[in-house]
């Protein structure tokens, strides 16, 4: 997938040209912004600190989105503000495996069905899926990832999930997800 702005802040030449004219204009002038990370385990920080407000991260878990030109940024109403996201935007915060199709619920507080055949594992135990309509890929939070435990079985060609609906194959990684 594309790649991850590794920096809240960029230089002259790196500045995304689809962000808002405001946010170029900022940091042409050599504006710096105060760092807010997604980490890889979808917990939000400000310049290192957890955000503690709940409200806070509901808020930031809504508005993540991306720019045409890559740059992850949170869109609070009329603002545009870029943030670092080390793995990905979204997570699946619930997964209804029983349901046909499995139902999840993202981390920015939508549902939508699963399309189960675009589920990859990862090394590490990590476990993704493209949602949106395939513009973003979510990746299961670990609560998420363990409750699936009970589906999960290996074969000598790899993961498969057995699940309600029937066996659903795994994709092998041939990436580390949205960076």
């Amino acid at each position: 997938m594309a790649e991850h702005n590794d920096d809240a802040s960029a230089s002259i030449h790196d500045i995304d040209a689809t962000l808002p004219a405001v946010v170029q204009d900022f940091l042409r002038q050599g504006g710096t912004l105060q760092e807010i990370r997604l980490d890889a385990n979808g917990t939000w920080l400000h310049e290192g600190l957890r955000f503690e407000n709940q409200r806070v991260v509901d808020l930031f878990s809504r508005s993540v989105n991306r720019t045409q030109g890559g740059t992850w940024v949170l869109e609070i109403g009329r603002f545009t503000y870029p943030i670092v996201v080390e793995d990905t935007g979204f997570f699946v915060e619930r997964a209804d495996w029983k349901a046909i199709p499995p139902c999840i619920r993202l981390s920015d507080g939508t549902e939508e069905e699963l399309s189960a055949d675009t589920l990859r594992y990862a090394e590490g135990g990590r476990l993704y899926a493209s949602i949106k309509e395939g513009l973003f890929e979510a990746r299961f939070k670990r609560s998420v990832y363990h409750g699936i435990a009970n589906y999960l079985d290996e074969d000598p060609k790899g993961y498969v999930l057995r699940l309600p609906a029937g066996d659903l194959r795994l994709q092998a990684d041939e990436s580390t997800s949205e960076k």
